[in-house]
């Protein structure tokens, strides 16, 4: 069995299009290994969240109240932003409705819904899952949302926001346990 450099001398050899072929193996191997980084480090620009003053963040619930993340004052918040059709927020949610199940005085959790449709589109969503048992949230205007959070790029993306309205955690994608953990370290005093 010949080793990998054995390999890679006979594509060196075999011209130009083995060459592109190796060069685009590499930049995808690269693409995926930065990637899965951000992801693990919990990037995707989340740094530019923390620090920011969401407390006049409005939202909507499914009956049409208002949800202001200032009115929630002395309570630690999480926003996770998520969309019916995404997978990785799918797996997310059954955590997110734990906690939210599990919420009291100290924290509050915000499901908050980014799809164009709002509740038209939530609504069956939640209908065909009633094993989350998820209150979900839409915002009142996403314009001014993204005006007061900032521009998220990817989903799910979540926030946690401190007693005095400002975001201390924030971070893009899915990993088991890491909302639960980073709540638990908001709450500390």
């Amino acid at each position: 069995m010949a080793g990998f450099s054995e390999w890679l001398e006979e594509r060196r050899t075999e011209g130009i299009g083995a060459v592109f072929s190796l060069l685009l193996i590499a930049a995808g191997l690269g693409g995926l290994a930065w990637l899965g980084w951000r992801a693990w480090a919990g990037g995707g620009g989340s740094s530019s969240f923390v620090g920011r003053n969401v407390s006049a963040v409005s939202l909507v619930d499914a009956d049409g109240n208002n949800v202001r993340v200032g009115d929630l004052d002395g309570k630690v918040v999480v926003l996770d932003f998520w969309a019916t059709w995404c997978p990785p927020c799918r797996m997310s949610l059954p955590e997110v409705a734990a906690l939210q199940a599990r919420q009291g005085d100290d924290y509050a959790v915000l499901p908050v819904s980014l799809d164009r449709g709002g509740f038209h589109d939530v609504a069956p969503f939640l209908k065909q899952n009633p094993q989350l048992g998820l209150a979900a949230v839409v915002p009142a205007d996403l314009r001014a949302l993204m005006g007061q959070v900032g521009t998220i790029e990817a989903i799910p993306t979540t926030l946690v926001v401190g007693r005095d309205g400002k975001v201390v955690r924030a971070w893009s994608g899915y990993s088991p346990g890491h909302l639960e953990r980073e709540l638990r370290a908001a709450l500390k005093p």
